[in-house]
């Protein structure tokens, strides 16, 4: 498995439930239950978070117990200062 940063691997997760450009839709909410393996190291005196899906969850099709992730968005409105 290709580890990559937690937050580099939670944004594909978000970016998955994006409408195609032109589309008219609007994600409002979305919540999504995945596997996900964390770990951490610290590389150049920085501490670094990373995760990824299991292995052998997507490569042999085999999934054997492992811990859920739940990760749940949801579109905030701007306040009046354009956040």
């Amino acid at each position: 498995m290709a580890w990559t940063e937690l937050a580099e691997t939670l944004l594909q997760l978000v970016e998955s439930v994006t409408p195609p450009a032109g589309s008219g839709l609007v994600v409002t909410e979305a919540e999504l239950e995945v596997p996900l393996e964390v770990g951490s190291t610290v590389h150049r005196g920085r501490l670094v978070i990373y995760g990824g899906a299991p292995h052998s969850r997507w490569e042999s099709g085999f999934l054997p117990p492992v811990h859920r992730s739940r990760l749940r968005v949801e579109l905030l409105e701007e306040d009046g200062d354009g956040r």
